[in-house]
């Protein structure tokens, strides 16, 4: 009786991303949810799930990219080490490979000190010559005790998250060396 519930327990709140399954009628292949019994921006934690739109007014959810190494660059638009960043973006998910990188862009302010607009989102791409997602946010992002949102305490700050949807650094500042060094240590050694 016991073994029964024990085996339910972990069918039903695993961590496990879930199988594809296909849809009824269609024969279209659908991915699974990604769900996790708890989340938080902590350092090997799954990180929470977030949904934003990108300059091309497209929904972008942080679950989408599971199985990538995800570099989460947050930045303001008014930050000149963010722009030089934003530049380096597209480069190191080419050398990379886009299946096995991904390069977001979460912009929390304009120029302003406002949350961006679409129009922003387009512009910083643009400038910065990034192909990839660039995604608006605003201050309730960031969260001190990383909770409710990362724990941002200067700009650019960045996180990586590995391939099985953990955080496994988070860096104030821009160094492209270190950001090498950790996506050689997840990419080469699989996490």
């Amino acid at each position: 009786m016991y073994s029964l519930f024990y085996f339910l327990f972990a069918v039903l709140f695993s961590c496990d991303p879930g199988s594809k399954t296909t849809d009824p009628g269609t024969d279209t292949v659908k991915e699974p949810e990604l769900t996790f019994d708890s989340c938080s921006q902590n350092i090997d934690s799954h990180p929470c799930n977030f949904s934003l739109k990108n300059q091309h007014g497209e929904t972008v959810e942080l679950y989408d990219f599971y199985g990538k190494v995800i570099v989460v660059d947050f930045s303001v638009m008014w930050c000149g080490p963010c722009f030089s960043m934003a530049q380096a973006a597209d480069p190191i998910t080419a050398e990379y490979g886009s299946e096995n990188v991904e390069w977001l862009t979460i912009i929390i302010e304009d120029e302003s000190a406002q949350s961006p607009d679409q129009d922003d989102l387009q512009r910083w791409a643009d400038s910065a010559g990034i192909s990839g997602h660039v995604l608006g946010a605003d201050r309730n992002m960031i969260d001190l005790d990383a909770k409710a949102g990362y724990p941002i305490t200067s700009w650019p700050t960045f996180v990586v998250i590995d391939q099985e949807m953990v955080l496994r650094y988070g860096v104030s500042g821009w160094s492209e060396s270190m950001l090498r060094q950790l996506l050689d240590s997840l990419i080469n050694t699989g996490a």
